[in-house]
């Protein structure tokens, strides 16, 4: 079985040891180790190293999985079938990052709460305020939006959004989160005193 691993291409031997890295993460966190990886994957220590020099890129590539596996799952919508409920778009988003969040147990710290994560902040391109900052730009061009510079706006909005689903993850009530969380970004948004109260 062993042989027959190493005869796996390059790309399909990367993801096998980025997939196990990933599963091991989320069970066991920051306890985790290279010599792991490579023992689950059935790899050699050289292999790991060929495809990431340091435990950091393999950190790296599991965080830039994230966010593509999240871009993938919830894409923005467009207004080619008509008007968007951009309030709506704005309550679906925030859940989904939080359930998103919490569905990734204990990697979520190891990529964006661990020494790693100071040592290699997020590159501008994969920063979730920018779908965020998307987000409330398009609802500005709709008018349902309030008229706040949409990027510093995202980045304290998201604060809000991390927080939650950091509180839920240790044991708060998801649904009563979820609602809270919906009413201060609705409040924060409006662009009307009356489209800021929870509905």
């Amino acid at each position: 079985m062993a042989e027959q691993r190493r005869r796996l291409d390059p790309a399909a031997r990367r993801l096998e040891i980025i997939e196990t890295a990933e599963r091991l993460l989320a069970r066991d966190g920051e306890t985790v180790r290279v010599e792991d990886v490579v023992a689950a994957a059935g790899a050699a220590k050289g292999t790991f190293y060929h495809y990431f020099p340091t435990w950091d890129d393999l950190l790296d590539a599991l965080r830039t999985r994230t966010f593509e596996r999240f871009d993938a799952r919830y894409q923005l919508p467009t207004e080619v079938d008509g008007p968007i409920d951009w309030m709506r778009v704005l309550d679906e988003l925030a859940a989904a990052f939080v359930g998103f969040t919490l569905g990734q147990e204990r990697l979520h710290d190891v990529l964006f709460h661990s020494d790693f994560a100071r040592r290699r902040p997020l590159p501008a391109d994969q920063n979730a305020t920018i779908r965020l900052a998307a987000v409330i730009r398009a609802g500005q061009e709709a008018g349902v939006f309030a008229g706040l510079d949409p990027e510093p706006t995202a980045r304290l909005l998201f604060a809000v959004l991390h927080e939650t689903a950091d509180a839920v993850a240790e044991g708060e009530d998801c649904e009563r989160s979820l609602a809270a969380l919906q009413v201060v970004l609705r409040r924060a948004l409006a662009a009307r005193p009356e489209e800021g109260s929870a509905q």
